[in-house]
């Protein structure tokens, strides 16, 4: 059994060889919420081969398999976005919109949508769309951007270092300068208070006068 965004080995080959890619809509499950709400989840079934849906350790050869679970609005915006960038593409037509879905309704869907992802994964063009990749889940296109902003090479941290330390200097330094002139201050004050109470005791009634 698939569970979602889980990959699988499987020995089998790929039936759309010139695409490395199969999908199918097998299945389907219908999801209740609180009261009277709901929706139905589609199970797409995804079988490649393709780099961008593998990690490092996978090798060339070898086939993963994962499910991904869709609801009729997220197949209805790839299937627009797929049409509008490739209106070359022949694709089955989209299932009809409905107010209420009944069983046969959510039977019929599955069965078009099935058509559907088939007919995608045998296009050159449409089973490698970032519109697909990121449909499915993948970054292919940001993944190796994305690593190597975030694998930055010896120099870059040695400078980054560098930054930081630098950073806490400039910031040391007015620290210890405000530091000694509040302290300079505070003997101020003090020799000052020390001076009028020295006044005060020498002329307690006020009568030397300057």
């Amino acid at each position: 059994q698939c569970l979602n965004s889980v990959c699988f080995f499987f020995p089998r080959q790929i039936q759309n060889t010139h695409t490395g890619l199969d999908l199918s809509v097998p299945e389907y499950q219908e999801i209740h919420g609180k009261m009277m709400s709901g929706h139905v989840e589609y199970h797409i079934i995804v079988v490649t081969r393709l780099a961008a849906f593998k990690s490092a350790k996978h090798k060339p050869e070898d086939v993963v398999q994962f499910m991904v679970s869709k609801k009729y609005s997220e197949i209805e915006e790839l299937y627009h976005r797929l049409t509008a960038r490739y209106p070359q593409a022949s694709l089955p037509l989209l299932p009809r919109k409905v107010l209420f879905v009944g069983e046969s309704d959510i039977c019929e869907r599955r069965a078009m949508f099935n058509d559907i992802m088939k007919s995608i994964s045998k296009d050159e063009d449409l089973a490698t769309s970032p519109e697909l990749l990121e449909f499915l889940g993948t970054k292919s296109s940001s993944a190796i951007d994305f690593k190597g902003k975030n694998m930055p090479d010896d120099r870059e941290k040695e400078d980054e270092e560098n930054e930081a330390l630098d950073f806490f200097k400039e910031e040391k330094t007015p620290d210890l300068i405000s530091q000694l002139l509040s302290v300079q201050n505070v003997k101020k004050e003090e020799k000052e208070e020390e001076e009028e109470e020295e006044e005060e005791i020498l002329d307690p009634l006020g009568i030397i006068r300057y």
